[in-house]
Order: C-alpha cells, then structure tokens, then sequence
C-alpha cells in the first residue's frame, strides 16, 4: 500500500511539472529580427547592392554598441536578407517568409523602383509589420499607398518628391526640396540658351509613368515646346530595343532638352542609338538611370559625360550623424574599403531605413509591431539623410541636389559630382556641363 501511495505521488508531481511547463510564458526573444527583400541580382542590382550594405551597416553599428535599448534590456539585431532576383513577382512571397516564418518586427525596404514596392507592403498591411522604404519618389507611391482600402497603414516613405511641394511651415517648405525645383534650376540658368524644345522619355511601368505623368505637364508650364506630349511620346514598354522611331522625331523637332526617368540598362540602349543616329541635345536629366556608377560605367564611351539626375544622399553631408560615431563619410569609407569598388549612393538610403527603424523600435520600448509603427509619426530625429519627421501622410521629405556626370583621370573613369545646391550641408562641388559635350 506505502508502494501505491509513493508511486501515485510521483505521477502527480510529474504530471504537475508538465503542466507547468505546457502553461508557460513562450520565451521572450533574445535578439531583434528584421528583414528586407533585396534586388541583389538582375536588373536592379545597383539598388540592392547599396541599399544592402547601408543596411548591415546599421545593424553592425547598434550591436558595436551592446546592441539596441527595448525597454530597458539591451539587445542584439540581426538582419535577415532575401534576393528578390529584381522580380517584383518574388517579392511578396519572400517578405512573407520574413513576416510569417522569420518574425520579423521590422521590414527595411530599399530605395528601388516602385513595381518592387506594393507586394511587401500589402503583405506587411496583411501581418502588420511597419515597413519603411528607405529613399525613392513620393508620388508613385503615393497613388499605390491611396490605391489601397483602406491605403496602407504600416508603409511609410523616407524619399523626395517629384513635384509636390512641402506642407506650408514645414522646415522644408524651401527650395532644394523636390525634382521639379533642383532641375528647374538649371534650367533656369542654361534654358535661355536653347530653344526650349523639349522631350520625355520613360519606362512603361509604376515607377516611369509616376515621372512621365509630370515632366510634360511641367517642362510645358516652364514654357517648352514638347514634342509628341499627346500621344506620350518616349513612354516606351520595359522590353523595347528599338528606340528609333521615337528618337527620329525628337531630332525631326530638333529637341535640346531631354528630361526622363527608366532603369539604367534602358536608358543606355536608348542613348547609344540616339547618339550613333546624330541626336544631340544640349541638356539630357534622367532620373533612376544615372544613379549609379555600375550602371552608367555599362553603356559604353563617354555616353555618360554631361548626363544630369537627382543626387538625394552624399558622403560629403554635414551634420547628417548615424548610429555612434559613424558619419556620411565614414560610411563611405567603409564601401570602399570593404567593396572596392566606386561610391554607391545607397549605402545611405539603406543606412537611414534601418537607423529610422531601430529609433521606433527604441522610442516604442516594445517588439509589439502595432506600437513600433505607431512610434515612426512621433519621430523628430537627425539622421545620415538628415532630418527626419514624418508628415500625416506616412512621408518623410528629403534634401535634393543637381548631379552629372563627369569624365576624370582615375581607374573609375566616372564621377557624379553636385553642380547644384540649395542646401548648407553640401555646397556645389563643380560647375554645370553645358552643352552636353
């Protein structure tokens, strides 16, 4: 009977330490996952590659310092990257991989065209995980984010805008703060010089239309003639190799103007048969194309010399801290040093998208993703992008300057430099090319 009681004791204290253990707490996590979807091959990998290492480079910067204060308790980040191959069809599936297997409590996503944007976010709206990309324009995603019912509520943009100007009273309602004014600009100066005939030129898709549907509208404003605005002519489909058509009548109108907007790739198919067809305008400014020196360094000759774009971050920013003592110059330093290869600017787009993150992670004092997306509108912080402060509609606006292209005695051969500048922080570097050589 002493033998019947002793072993029914045990099996109650057993089974009572198993239900103890089955009711209790899941274990708090012990580190800080975020995740991004990166085009780290194809077409696109010029935006993958700098946006890539801006992002690691963040990472490794808050765990050089123990690692990121939640609520008291320092811990480490680790950044999960997927290759989205530069597909967009890949994108929602990996992102949900990320969001639904991985657990990530924040989705960096990188300054790339906007066809790459909507499927993670419709599958961050869908886990409620805030996402923030880090650079790109403001209107294309705008329309896809208002697209939406209800529009995107976990999707913020840390960019520039084409056109559309800063709230009245913002401390960027100023010049240098949109496209429309960093290349009116010179326009300004060089216009009067040429016969104000104008043309544009842009891919097909969310990212060239967002461009193509305001350049006409606005080079026609500044007073240009532009040529074949009603039957959008230069808007071409991705796939076009054959660009002649639309070339023969730019030159048949005798346009010296060219604004535009279209992945690097196309841009110098397009310009190798323009030139090699004896279509010389005077001012070339394309945007997305002329970012980066992998892709310009592709299209062969000095077809690079003199073409203008936006230029939205530098390592010569001033006053631009990132996470410890990491500065716009060092962390230029750091791709050069590590890569070797010439600067790819997106080292600070990527940069900032995660050093934002971490700041809302920090300021929530949670992993609770529906507090860290209600911390981003709070946020009034320095960045190495500068000044970051969301407005009510989910975007943060930053500084714009006027890059072009320059021929220089280095193994590199190219170089973008500013010849243009509103801002303090980054004075002109050289003076405008014009004519285009």
């Amino acid at each position: 009977m002493k033998k019947l009681v002793v072993v029914l004791a045990m099996v109650v204290v057993v089974a009572g330490t198993l239900g103890a253990s089955a009711c209790a707490a899941p274990t708090a996590p012990e580190e800080i996952k975020i995740g991004t979807v990166l085009p780290m091959t194809g077409m696109f990998t010029g935006f993958g590659e700098g946006n890539g290492f801006g992002m690691q480079a963040a990472v490794d910067d808050i765990n050089a310092q123990g690692g990121l204060d939640v609520g008291g308790k320092k811990m480490k980040v680790k950044l999960i990257v997927l290759d989205s191959e530069s597909d967009p069809a890949k994108v929602g599936g990996l992102a949900e991989d990320l969001m639904a297997r991985e657990k990530i409590v924040f989705y960096a996503a990188p300054d790339c065209p906007a066809p790459m944007w909507a499927p993670a976010a419709i599958v961050g709206e869908r886990y409620k995980v805030p996402s923030i990309i880090g650079g790109g324009p403001m209107e294309p995603w705008a329309g896809m984010r208002m697209e939406a019912t209800p529009p995107w509520e976990y999707n913020w943009l840390s960019g520039f805008a084409i056109a559309t100007p800063p709230d009245p009273g913002d401390f960027r309602d100023k010049p240098g703060y949109t496209i429309k004014d960093t290349w009116f600009e010179f326009l300004d100066i060089y216009g009067g010089q040429t016969n104000k005939v104008a043309g544009v030129f842009a891919t097909d898709e969310p990212d060239g239309r967002g461009w193509y549907g305001l350049f006409p509208g606005l080079l026609k404003d500044y007073g240009c003639n532009v040529i074949g605005m009603e039957k959008n002519l230069g808007l071409v489909p991705m796939e076009t190799t054959d660009f002649s058509s639309v070339i023969a009548e730019w030159k048949a109108n005798n346009v010296e103007i060219l604004w535009g907007n279209c992945p690097g790739p196309v841009f110098g198919a397009m310009w190798k048969q323009a030139i090699g067809m004896g279509f010389e305008p005077k001012i070339v400014a394309i945007g997305r194309a002329a970012l980066f020196y992998v892709d310009v360094a592709a299209w062969g000759g000095d077809l690079p010399w003199g073409v203008g774009t936006e230029v939205w971050w530098s390592p010569e920013f001033t006053n631009c801290p990132g996470i410890g003592d990491t500065t716009p110059k060092s962390l230029a330093e750091r791709w050069a040093k590590e890569k070797k290869q010439p600067l790819n600017p997106g080292i600070g787009h990527g940069y900032v998208c995660v050093q934002i993150g971490l700041e809302a992670i920090k300021q929530a004092g949670s992993l609770d993703t529906t507090k860290i997306n209600a911390a981003i509108p709070t946020l009034d912080m320095p960045s190495i992008n500068h000044r970051v402060k969301f407005n009510k509609d989910h975007f943060n606006r930053i500084p714009l300057l006027y890059g072009q292209w320059f021929k220089v005695d280095m193994p590199e051969k190219w170089e973008l430099r500013i010849t243009l500048s509103k801002h303090d922080f980054l004075p002109a570097q050289d003076t405008p090319i014009f004519p285009l050589p």
